[in-house]
């Protein structure tokens, strides 16, 4: 700055100027320095936080939202990529760091991505498949092609929770309107194009941006196809700017490629390929951060969601590692508290109604089955809770591959939008199942079953079921089911069967030779289903039962027996089915129950008049990982004639006994069984690794008054027992009283 001095001695030297200039420079000089304007202070810069992808690894972003806040930095601006979407999404919204890790602690994220509803929340007729040995994956088959789902993961269930934990973005459907504005990246699947999703539901933009292909299917929203939006952009630190951030604070917890030691299969290999594309694409943006967090994972897997909550501290240390950068962002407690309060404002809902529900259009499912599942109805106080029940049910029923739901504000209310998509792969399903025996002692048996299922046939949702089984014991099964109304109270349903099994039947003397007996049976009933519960049927039989000496039998005995038998049946036939079962491989809550009584009639063209009554009865509790298991089974002629012959022993049929060496009309047989539950298979190959043991005990008995409590058998095993993806896996050592012992492989069901 010149000094007055200097230039009023250069005024003098330009003459008249300077009698301008001169009174200016005394006014100056007299008013000072404090009449100098100041410049305003440079407004803070915006801080755009971006958070990458990187599937479970993306819960070390809480750690690092931790030490921000710590730090008393406010972000302006959010943008994510997969886990990085959904985290963002919460803190978007205002759920706190200490909060998300809550939710991390508590979440069974094994729960949460099997798609599956708890079984003993479905509608009866959705477990009718269950009570055979068929695996849980299901197919297509429609128009003479087959089909698979897009993913292995529908993500019905991670969705619906993720919009439960955003309920205070509902409603909103422009992501800047929400307490810290937002954005979701995508990959558009037709094109490889990266989409930006600022608005819509946020709830359903965080479950698109993690559609990791061939893991979780892909959301359409607005006529695109959306997969995880780490192919396109893992790391979007331009999206960031693109909203108006100065700063950008980067995180990146992707996971490194693996060396080439690793890469040795199909499986890994394809990994690579996808990996070095988002390789690529995350190092071009973490250039373009001001701050850049890398946390330290080595060890965690990008699908060890299980371990979730020990990743956040690993975020916290590389967060605090670049404190010093940090924290040139800082501001002051105050400024801080009230950006936080401001983020942390909650909305009410209180007083708000709906004032309207239906479909949106994207929806695939039929209006009137949709509305009949639903509760609440126009007019109703809007409750998250009913809507979250009604939702629940609507998904449980089977039919829809996602079901979520939408919220339109008018004014203080709510217009309600359910989306119910139809499985993609559906009408008609296809299911297969294995049966392995083998007892080690020569006895073996393998048999294949194929179920498929046609729905939906009419407006009243009728349809036929075919299951074919191929192997020792041959068996077809057709049935058409047509429900009375839509709530699929009161049915009518007509079915033929033919099954063959292998018996040993009593030849007198002792003597007891194998027959192969054929089955034949049609039935029409007229049913009662009770919701999720129970099943009965009253109906007509007609049928017949066939016996054929099998093979070559020389019994060293003087007694003769038939080499062929047969018998026509008909009667009315009574069967109750009770199932609240949560696991029919390994049952660990709930009861099943089965009650089939027979009464043959020559009115009816039977051969013979005769009844039988069959029961079974099955209970399990479980306290941490013990479990008790009870399996029963009662079987009785009621006094009568009776053609039909039924058998024991096997694997937890009195164990250590030969398979069906135990013959007759009366008795059956308890078998109480202790599991201990040693761990979790990983996600995707099964459920649990069991070890246990048994205590088992009953007879069988030819006659009524041969029936006596002192002639029971006694047995027991030893197991080990696998809940695998292909059903229930034994390796068991069975004794029976008398010395028999047998070593069992056993997949498939054993009850």
């Amino acid at each position: 700055m010149v000094s007055l001095g200097v230039a009023y001695t250069r005024c003098m030297k330009r003459g008249h100027v300077c009698l301008a200039v001169g009174p200016l420079l005394i006014v100056l000089a007299a008013v000072g320095p404090a009449a100098q304007v100041e410049e305003p202070p440079a407004p803070p810069p915006r801080i755009g936080l971006v958070l990458s992808g990187g599937g479970a690894r993306g819960n070390a972003h809480v750690g690092v939202l931790k030490v921000l806040e710590e730090l008393r930095i406010p972000i302006d601006f959010i943008a994510g990529t997969s886990m990085g979407a959904i985290i963002g999404g919460l803190y978007s919204v205002g759920v706190s760091p200490t909060e998300m890790e809550e939710i991390l602690a508590e979440t069974d994220w094994r729960e949460l991505l099997d798609d599956r509803p708890p079984r003993r929340h479905l509608p009866f007729r959705q477990k009718v498949d269950d009570q055979t040995y068929l695996v849980p994956f299901e197919a297509g088959f429609n128009g003479g092609s087959f089909q698979i789902p897009s993913g292995l993961i529908s993500g019905q269930k991670l969705g619906f929770a993720l919009q439960l934990m955003v309920l205070q973005a509902a409603g909103i459907d422009d992501f800047d309107r929400l307490p810290i504005p937002f954005r979701a990246v995508a990959t558009d699947l037709e094109n490889g194009e990266m989409v930006v999703l600022r608005g819509g539901d946020l709830g359903q933009a965080m479950r698109a941006s993690m559609s990791l292909p061939g893991i979780f299917s892909p959301i359409e929203i607005d006529d695109r196809l959306l997969v995880d939006g780490g192919l396109a952009r893992n790391l979007p630190v331009d999206v960031a700017r693109d909203m108006g951030a100065d700063v950008i604070i980067a995180v990146d917890v992707g996971q490194p490629l693996p060396d080439k030691d690793e890469l040795a299969s199909i499986g890994q290999v394809t990994r690579q390929v996808i990996g070095m594309q988002i390789v690529k694409n995350v190092e071009e943006q973490a250039l373009h951060a001001d701050v850049l967090i890398r946390p330290e994972l080595d060890g965690f897997g990008s699908f060890q969601f299980e371990k979730s909550s020990e990743m956040v501290p690993f975020g916290e240390v590389a967060a605090q590692s670049v404190a010093a950068d940090l924290e040139r962002y800082s501001v002051s407690e105050e400024a801080f508290q009230a950006h936080l309060r401001k983020l942390r404002r909650r909305r009410s809902f209180s007083g708000a109604k709906v004032t309207s529900i239906q479909l949106t259009s994207s929806s695939t499912a039929d209006p009137r089955f949709v509305l009949l599942q639903v509760t609440m109805r126009p007019g109703d106080s809007l409750d998250f809770e009913v809507i979250r029940q009604d939702l629940e049910r609507l998904y449980e029923t089977g039919d829809y591959e996602r079901v979520n739901f939408r919220l339109n504000q008018v004014d203080d209310d709510f217009e309600l939008y359910i989306e119910a998509i139809d499985k993609s792969w559906g009408p008609n399903y296809l299911r297969f199942g294995f049966n392995l025996f083998a007892d080690f002692e020569g006895e073996s048996s393998f048999d294949v079953l194929a179920s498929y299922t046609m729905t939906k046939l009419n407006r009243m949702r009728g349809e036929i079921k075919l299951r074919a089984q191929l192997g020792e014991n041959p068996a077809i099964f057709g049935e058409f089911y047509q429900p009375l109304s839509l709530n699929q109270t009161w049915f009518t349903a007509a079915s033929l069967g033919l099954i063959t099994a292998t018996e040993y039947l009593p030849v007198g003397g002792g003597a007891s030779v194998p027959y192969r007996i054929d089955r034949v049976e049609a039935r029409l009933d007229l049913g009662l289903q009770v919701g999720r519960y129970a099943e009965f049927r009253l109906g007509l039989s007609r049928g017949s039962i066939a016996a054929e000496l099998r093979g070559s039998v020389d019994s060293g005995d003087p007694v003769t027996f038939p080499r062929e038998t047969e018998s026509d049946l008909g009667g009315l036939r009574f069967t109750a089915v009770v199932d609240q079962f949560d696991n029919m491989n390994f049952p660990h809550h709930g009861y099943f129950a089965v009650a089939d009584y027979f009464a043959s009639r020559e009115d009816l063209d039977a051969d013979i008049d005769y009844e039988h009554l069959i029961f079974f009865l099955g209970g399990a509790a479980t306290r941490g990982r013990h479990t008790l298991l009870g399996l029963s089974n009662f079987y009785s002629a009621l006094g009568t004639d009776s053609p039909e012959i039924y058998s024991l022993g096997g694997l937890f049929n009195l164990s250590g006994a030969p398979q069906g060496s135990i013959t007759g009309q009366y008795g059956g047989n308890l078998s109480l069984l202790y599991l201990y539950r040693l761990l979790d298979l990983p996600m995707g190959m099964g459920n649990g690794l069991y070890i246990g043991a048994s205590i088992e005990g009953g007879n069988l008995w030819h006659e009524k008054n041969h029936v006596n409590f002192s002639d029971l058998r006694y047995a027991g095993a030893i197991f080990i027992g696998m809940d695998t993806i292909l059903g229930p896996l034994y390796l068991a050592q069975g004794f029976s009283e008398g010395g028999d012992a047998a070593l069992y492989f056993f997949l498939g069901r054993t009850f």
